[in-house]
């Protein structure tokens, strides 16, 4: 991981980092006509890649805290720095190229919070198309921090209950605005991702490419979800966890890991320089944007 001491131990997590962000670039060249694709259905999975962050970002933010004296103001300065100023340039970036836009979105999407749509109401994500995983991202962060205040122990309880109680709540339809917003199922994969660095969960290595087969062939089907993003993203993690022993650091993997976070916010730009000066002269090739 690119936090603490543990890299070395920790390469699985490293190298899901950069398949992940790998998953959504190729998703968004494909969604963006860079890459032409026959049936859009073949390609969905890709983006399922956010899937994995998830995972990792649980995993992470209690393997980087265990067993160490951390104050939630000392815990959300390191997220900020981590996060804010690479995003706030790519975001700001993006606006000088971006159409659609009022001061509210680009505000909104500056401090990690939906804006509502000035002729809906409803709530849009950030300008930067990436960015509304950061807002979950950011608000779990959120419920960590004060998760802080209480024993280790209890601390993947509290964060649980709170994110299966918004599920719930929002699966019911109680809730609305912004309290809605933030009842996605997809938060609950931090807390996956907690749970198997708390307890060192572990499933043989073969359950890697098992999960990623079940995402590829049925997360575009009808079935649940749960069963075919979600529990194959925990295997996947929990599968990669097994192979720490014997993976060696390669050097392009660990800089594709180093550099997955601005890969991830960055690769728009380049897809579209890509889609507007290199793809109308491929053959077979043309620009639907």
């Amino acid at each position: 991981m690119s936090e603490g001491g543990q890299q070395q131990q920790l390469l699985s997590i490293h190298y899901l980092r950069a398949i992940a962000a790998l998953m959504v670039v190729a998703m968004h060249g494909f969604s963006y006509g860079l890459v032409p694709v026959d049936d859009a259905a073949r390609i969905t999975w890709l983006k399922h890649g956010v899937a994995l962050f998830f995972v990792i970002s649980g995993f992470v933010m209690v393997a980087s805290t265990s067993g160490r004296a951390i104050t939630p103001g000392d815990f959300m300065l390191r997220r900020i720095i981590r996060i804010v100023p690479l995003y706030w340039v790519v975001s700001l970036g993006w606006s000088l190229v971006a159409d659609g836009w009022d001061a509210a979105h680009l505000a909104g999407s500056l401090v990690f919070l939906p804006t509502p749509d000035p002729a809906t109401g409803a709530l849009r994500s950030p300008l930067l198309e990436p960015g509304w995983t950061l807002n979950f991202e950011m608000f779990f962060y959120a419920l960590f921090a004060m998760a802080l205040w209480l024993r280790q122990g209890l601390r993947l309880w509290a964060i649980s209950v709170v994110l299966i109680a918004l599920v719930l709540l929002g699966r019911m339809g109680a809730l609305s605005g912004l309290p809605a917003y933030y009842s996605d199922p997809l938060l609950l994969l931090f807390a996956g991702g907690m749970a198997i660095a708390r307890f060192k969960l572990r499933l043989p290595a073969l359950a890697v490419p098992a999960g990623f087969g079940v995402i590829v062939l049925f997360s575009n089907s009808a079935a649940s979800p749960y069963l075919t993003v979600h529990l194959p993203a925990l295997a996947i993690v929990m599968g990669a966890r097994s192979l720490d022993p014997v993976l060696r650091r390669w050097r392009l993997p660990v800089l594709l890991g180093d550099a997955s976070y601005a890969i991830y916010l960055g690769h728009l730009f380049v897809i579209q320089l890509a889609d507007r000066f290199v793809a109308p002269f491929l053959p077979g090739q043309h620009s639907d944007n």
